[in-house]
């Protein structure tokens, strides 16, 4: 029966019962890269696929040492066969079989006798890369579907409020979506927005979304790190490298392992940081301060910055390579003032986090629309100093100076013919008033004035009726 084995196409090799090979088929050969002649007549069936000498399951089936095949196929999905009486069945990913990694699916069964005695064993090998690695990708997918979905079964209170992140208008849910379609990926992220968006938020929510949230999430604030500093931050020192370095010290890099480096204001790094970094992000891995030794990290990067990088690299402050290495999924944050539909949101929020007794419908209406009447340079860090203020001083204070800005409506609450209003009904005085100021922006032209809102035309007419305005002053 064994001759048979030389006419199959499928890989295959059998042993005695003295653990010599007798059989090592020509599909065999192509397999592993090892001829029969070297083979036929040894105890080296284990040399294709392990660099130290140990039995395979072929020699344990002969052995009938069963027990131990558990545990030597650990992680291996060793079982018996379902399809082969007596047989025992494994799969193993080897880095190197005839100069290609590859995962071999192994099946071993006993060979027997005219008189039912073991006389031997044959295993079948079977390269089985492709179909693992297409399991592999599906289960990737798979994974990046469920994150992606995990927005979309999310009910509409929680898109209002998505990793920390406090917004239901239109922009601020095209962001949530792109944080989804970001954390699916591998690649770099550079997240744009003005100071005080919340662009380390978002950095956060794309790592928490991300494979690689089981490890380190390492931010680094690249404009306060004095340029002396600034290489040993990001690569470590050995022990003795300067004057001081009295122990090894691990960098930025070391620490983001596996992880996500989070650049924040990216644009402050030096052109000669840059040159490095991106060096180690394209591979070519770094070195320590005061060691020649190259080291690797495989991590992610997510920079941020509040400067338009396109003039900086054509002003020649800022690398084209490295803008382009980091510059491939863009997240564009709206200012506060571009988004002031999620004010009152972000209000009730950050007061519920001032003082559990606190929320919106505690603030009078003047001092809610001084609050939707001002721009917020400052974008959402302001608000949050604006409402700690608030908390303390119980009056709207956006300077910090105690001063009142002229801000229209911006008026004290001790006024007592102010009474506080209800979250509705700052939602509908603040909607009334968009609506008005967006008509008269395009001079009550309704179908323009729709687009510019974001709403269908019967929609508009529906809110205009609503609130009383005037057809008359219609133009379309």
């Amino acid at each position: 029966m064994l001759n048979l084995l030389e006419c199959t196409p499928i890989a295959q090799f059998a042993i005695g019962l003295d653990h010599r090979v007798v059989v090592w088929n020509k599909a065999c050969e192509l397999l592993t890269g090892i001829r029969a002649d070297v083979m036929i007549g040894t105890d080296r069936q284990w040399e294709p696929f392990y660099e130290h000498k140990r039995p395979v399951l072929a020699d344990l089936i002969i052995d009938r040492d069963f027990g131990k095949i558990p545990e030597m196929y650990e992680g291996k999905n060793p079982a018996t066969s379902e399809i082969v009486p007596h047989a025992w069945e494994a799969t193993d990913y080897f880095e190197n079989i005839n100069g290609k990694s590859r995962y071999i699916y192994f099946l071993a069964a006993p060979v027997f006798d005219r008189d039912g005695n073991v006389s031997g064993a044959v295993t079948t090998l079977q390269d089985i890369t492709s179909q693992k690695l297409r399991e592999i990708e599906m289960q990737n997918e798979s994974e990046q579907l469920m994150r992606q979905n995990t927005l979309l079964r999310s009910s509409l209170k929680e898109r209002f409020m998505f990793c920390g992140i406090i917004g239901k208008s239109r922009k601020m849910q095209d962001i949530y979506d792109l944080i989804l379609k970001a954390a699916s990926s591998e690649d770099h992220v550079i997240i744009v927005g003005e100071s005080g968006v919340g662009k380390e938020l978002v950095a956060r929510a794309i790592h928490d979304m991300s494979g690689r949230k089981a490890r380190p999430f390492v931010p680094v604030n690249c404009g306060a790190i004095p340029e002396t500093l600034v290489e040993t931050e990001f690569f470590g020192h050995i022990r003795g490298a300067f004057t001081g370095a009295h122990a090894d010290k691990h960098g930025y890099l070391d620490k983001a392992e596996g992880g996500t480096l989070f650049l924040d204001e990216v644009g402050e790094l030096s052109l000669a940081m840059q040159v490095k970094l991106l060096r180690a992000i394209e591979g070519g891995g770094y070195s320590p301060v005061g060691s020649h030794t190259v080291r690797h990290s495989d991590f992610r990067v997510v920079a941020a910055t509040n400067r338009n990088l396109y003039e900086e690299v054509r002003a020649g402050r800022f690398r084209e390579d490295f803008f382009y290495r980091i510059y491939v999924i863009p997240v564009n944050i709206p200012a506060l003032r571009d988004r002031k539909e999620d004010l009152v949101l972000l209000v009730d929020h950050f007061l519920q986090k001032l003082g559990p007794a606190l929320n919106i419908d505690s603030m009078a209406g003047r001092d809610i629309e001084a609050l939707y009447n001002y721009s917020w340079p400052g974008n959402v860090r302001e608000l949050q100093n604006v409402l700690r203020r608030y908390v303390t001083l119980r009056r709207v204070d956006f300077t910090g100076g105690g001063m009142l800005l002229e801000s229209k409506g911006a008026v004290s609450d001790t006024e007592k013919e102010d009474l506080p209003v209800s979250l509705g009904d700052a939602l509908e005085s603040f909607e009334k008033n968009y609506i008005a100021k967006t008509l008269e922006r395009h001079r009550w032209h309704r179908i323009k004035a729709a687009r510019a809102l974001n709403i269908s035309r019967r929609t508009l007419f529906r809110k205009m009726e609503r609130y009383g305005f005037e057809k008359s002053h219609d133009v379309s």
